[in-house]
């Protein structure tokens, strides 16, 4: 790896382990404050709005102003924001109003879905300087940011025991900083394909939804995504904890079927990044997408034993490791580099739309039907969405996209 994309993953490290250190302490920081439960959940919902809006709107811009010195900017801003909320927290407790502080959350929010999205529009141009092929790159920027998971879960448990969640969310806040510095200081390659002189905002945006429409790949790229996220979305928050509360499992359990997920998904991502150039897409993205994403909603369904459902989670995570990947490389090789910004932004944003339904209707399914069918039903949605690259011809457009493209160069949409 050369200097810019070690530079890029660094930041990316930095900035992804703030963020899931957040993602535990700033509900917790909210339901200390406050003993209000509900306003916990709203502080989360007040973060992940704003981030999947703030993506999807703000792909032109990226491509506009271009993604460093967005990304740099937006990072700048985000260790601000966040710096700001324990402060606004202790206001409230002492009578301020809440939204102010709900505000405030929102932005910080907001500003780092512009940064994450950034971060993904410079990526493809850095594996280029760094001459790697696509796929080896993306191998290794999903790598960091599940290690990144990994580490940053447990660790804002530890510190929030340690200390509190003030001092914690502080130390996100300069994760931020740390990001913008780096990517400002070590990431400099040349300026990408400008946007259109004179496009305006709206046609810009309007150009990203079109693309996707059109490109039947990426339009199946984001259904199958849409549907997939719904359904872990329903394992990791309804099936996984009614599963532990049934079989009186204990707490503890929680926890660690996502650490075997995490082991797997890292281990499998070095093996991905070692074999990668030699796979080939379309049939390595089929078979472990089909055999690891519904491996662990079948477990929960039939099983009451620990090991058995660890056991899974640990192979799911390991298959799935290439997913993320080969999907991201393909998406990079279709996109003009011009069109980065916003062709990712509504891929990703409609893509993570699927997550705000995969809770409610698992909650839903599993009171009426009992967890096993739930599960099981899941499962079944699971397998017939991600059988779609062995039965439909667009999906053969993965292997259509070769190494030796250059990432900013487009394939004619199919």
């Amino acid at each position: 790896m050369n200097r810019q994309l070690t530079g890029l993953l660094s930041a990316e490290a930095v900035s992804m382990l703030g963020s899931r250190i957040t993602f535990v302490a700033l509900p917790w920081l909210v339901l200390t404050s406050t003993d209000s439960a509900l306003l916990a959940g709203l502080a989360g919902f007040a973060e992940m709005l704003p981030y999947i809006l703030a993506g999807l709107l703000g792909g032109p811009l990226v491509d506009r102003i271009g993604p460093r010195p967005t990304s740099v900017a937006a990072d700048a801003a985000s260790m601000l924001a966040v710096a700001g909320i324990p402060l606004f927290a202790a206001c409230a407790a002492g009578g301020l109003s809440l939204g102010a502080l709900m505000g405030l959350i929102a932005l910080a929010g907001a500003l780092r879905g512009f940064g994450d999205a950034s971060k993904r529009a410079l990526l493809p141009r850095t594996i280029d300087a760094a001459g790697l092929t696509t796929e080896r790159g993306t191998a290794l920027y999903d790598g960091v940011s599940r290690a990144a998971t990994l580490i940053g879960l447990p660790l804002a448990g530890v510190l929030i025991a340690a200390s509190d969640p003030v001092i914690v969310l502080l130390a996100d806040a300069a994760t931020f900083g740390v990001s913008a510095l780096i990517i400002s200081t070590a990431v400099r390659v040349g300026p990408a394909e400008t946007a259109r002189p004179g496009e305006c905002y709206t046609a810009a945006l309007a150009g990203g939804f079109r693309y996707v429409r059109q490109d039947r790949l990426i339009l199946g790229i984001m259904s199958m995504l849409f549907a997939t996220n719904m359904f872990d979305q329903a394992y990791s928050t309804v099936f996984v904890p009614v599963w532990v509360r049934d079989g009186l499992h204990g707490p503890a359990a929680l926890g660690i079927v996502g650490t075997a997920f995490g082991l797997g998904a890292v281990a499998g991502n070095i093996i991905y990044t070692i074999l990668a150039p030699r796979l080939p897409r379309r049939r390595t993205l089929g078979i472990c997408f089909f055999l690891g994403g519904p491996a662990q909603l079948i477990a929960v369904a039939a099983t009451d034993r620990v090991w058995a459902v660890l056991a899974t989670a640990a192979v799911s995570g390991a298959l799935m490791s290439a997913v993320n990947p080969i999907l991201l490389a393909a998406a990079y090789g279709r996109i003009p580099s011009h069109m980065h910004g916003r062709v990712m932004s509504v891929l990703i944003a409609v893509s993570w739309a699927g997550i705000p339904f995969g809770g409610v209707l698992g909650g839903w399914a599993t009171d009426v039907l009992g967890l096993r069918t739930a599960a099981l039903l899941a499962a079944a949605g699971y397998l017939a969405v991600t059988a779609a690259p062995f039965f439909f011809p667009a999906w053969h457009a993965l292997d259509a996209v070769r190494d030796e493209q250059r990432p900013a160069k487009a394939v004619v949409p199919a």
